[in-house]
């Protein structure tokens, strides 16, 4: 089991959503290659969450599959 360390939350007009609740994608640095990610929809754990990063400092690895979700989510 590796450890989750990086936390994507999706907000927008989602029409599965409920007012304050998101779809967040926790995952590792290596999501991909480990299989270390969760898909999640409700509250994400704020206080859990460290301090914000830009989509660009993230791993590759992260980069690609938040892409992969957002196209996915959004039909694109």
């Amino acid at each position: 089991m590796t450890a989750e360390r990086y936390t994507a939350v999706f907000t927008g007009l989602l029409l599965l959503k409920k007012p304050g609740e998101y779809l967040y994608l926790r995952m590792d640095g290596d999501p991909l290659g480990s299989g270390g990610y969760t898909l999640s929809r409700g509250r994400p754990p704020y206080e859990e969450l460290g301090r914000a990063a830009s989509f660009g400092d993230l791993p590759e690895g992260c980069k690609n599959l938040v892409l992969d979700m957002y196209l996915k989510m959004w039909n694109l």
